[in-house]
């Protein structure tokens, strides 16, 4: 497939540089015989017919008999590449095509042509060090007045790359880049992002990143490549703005872009953004509503000094997985929250993997609660309770005493 494009896009001007050429050049050309010129004329018409082999023949006969002449060889052998290019037979061709510009018979703007599609041939073939070669050629060959143009230079640096001599191919793309005035294609961008970054030069990457966000906004990957990149140099502030970029454009679906990008906020001590975003992610199902998420998204809140909302969400948590644990952290936190008669209720029934302490732990929580509710005689009943527990009764005991000690106060008055 990548031969067929190149015999598209590549070898039509080699077409053109024979067809158009070689007639016109004839008549100013005094030194091509008429023999060679009639050979190549009968030859292109042959071509013309796709008639290659009887082509190929009778420029083969040609070039048997033009002997030290060197224009009637020049022209001869670039038709010659021309039929083996036409027939996909890319070998000969480079040959052909090699050998002309090598008589020095062709004139310098046709050898020029030649010379330039010589080097997209031996890019296709995997030549690349004969690549390089000929488009040095190319280069030393222009003209005072003559300009390379940005694919010339693209080539030169592909091939580099190709060699993984990449300090040589930076300067040629940055020349690409520069002469195309705007209108460079992405690919170039990434080649010489790769090429930076093979040589560990992350700042110039980072820089083609933020270029190429600049021109494919819509392009989530550069996004989020960029983020990564500002985190590798240690810019954590930078990393989060270019995750949030995305995240503001809508590209950011996947679980874990989202769940990094709350992570980040909440790591830079944006913990209500952070809850926001997995919130949200968690309502229309890209981040999963797992007892584990749940939690996650309560200690945001938690950290963003939301108390209430980080106890319900616990509370989704504590329904799809209860346990012990979660549940004296919660009631410790309803506690905090001034939510008493929430406790009290949540409290009543132990998680089932509650060990005796913990049992005793949610009684003196409870006691806690219906202290703070103006209850003395059920908060009395509760740390009575608590302290049956050895590891709590050290904490209940003062309570009990304090509270008899009101209890009996109230009797004598």
């Amino acid at each position: 497939v990548a031969m067929k494009k190149l015999h598209t896009l590549i070898l039509a001007p080699v077409a053109m540089a024979v067809l158009l050429s070689t007639a016109s050049w004839a008549a100013e050309q005094p030194a091509l015989s008429d023999r060679a010129y009639r050979a190549v004329n009968k030859a292109q018409a042959l071509i013309t017919e796709k008639k290659y082999g009887e082509a190929n023949a009778k420029l083969q006969e040609a070039l048997s008999g033009a002997g030290e002449r060197v224009y009637d060889k020049g022209v001869i052998l670039q038709t010659l590449g021309f039929v083996a290019a036409q027939q996909e037979k890319y070998g000969q061709a480079t040959k052909y095509f090699a050998d002309a510009i090598a008589t020095g018979g062709l004139p310098p703007p046709v050898a020029q042509q030649v010379r330039y599609n010589l080097a997209q041939l031996y890019m296709a073939e995997g030549n690349f060090k004969g690549s390089i070669n000929t488009m040095k050629e190319w280069f030393a060959n222009l003209g005072k007045d003559e300009k390379p143009t940005p694919h010339a230079y693209i080539t030169l640096a592909n091939a580099h790359v190709q060699l993984k001599q990449y300090r040589e191919a930076i300067p040629a793309v940055d020349n690409a880049i520069k002469l195309s005035a705007g209108k460079a294609p992405e690919s170039w961008y990434l080649l010489k992002m790769a090429a930076h970054y093979e040589l560990k030069q992350y700042k110039p990457a980072t820089e083609v990143l933020t270029a190429l966000v600049d021109r494919y906004p819509e392009k989530k990957k550069y996004w989020t490549q960029l983020s990564a990149m500002h985190m590798q140099a240690g810019n954590d502030a930078k990393a989060l703005a270019a995750l949030e970029g995305a995240y503001n454009l809508g590209m950011l679906t996947e679980a874990n872009e989202l769940q990094r990008l709350a992570n980040y906020l909440a790591f830079a001590g944006i913990p209500h953004r952070a809850a926001r975003v997995m919130e949200k992610a968690m309502k229309e199902g890209q981040i999963e509503s797992t007892a584990a998420n749940y939690k996650t998204l309560a200690n945001y809140w938690h950290q963003a000094k939301e108390l209430d909302p980080a106890i319900d969400t616990l509370a989704k948590s504590y329904k799809l997985a209860p346990n012990a644990e979660l549940q004296l952290k919660m009631a410790r936190m309803m506690i905090q929250s001034k939510r008493y008669q929430d406790l009290v209720a949540f409290a009543a029934k132990p998680a089932a993997n509650a060990s005796g302490e913990q049992r005793a732990d949610l009684k003196f929580l409870t006691g806690v609660a219906y202290f703070e509710q103006q209850k003395p005689k059920e908060a009395l009943s509760a740390f009575t309770q608590a302290a049956q527990n050895g590891n709590v009764s050290g904490r209940a005991s003062p309570w009990i005493s304090f509270l008899k000690e009101q209890q009996g106060g109230a009797v004598t008055q």
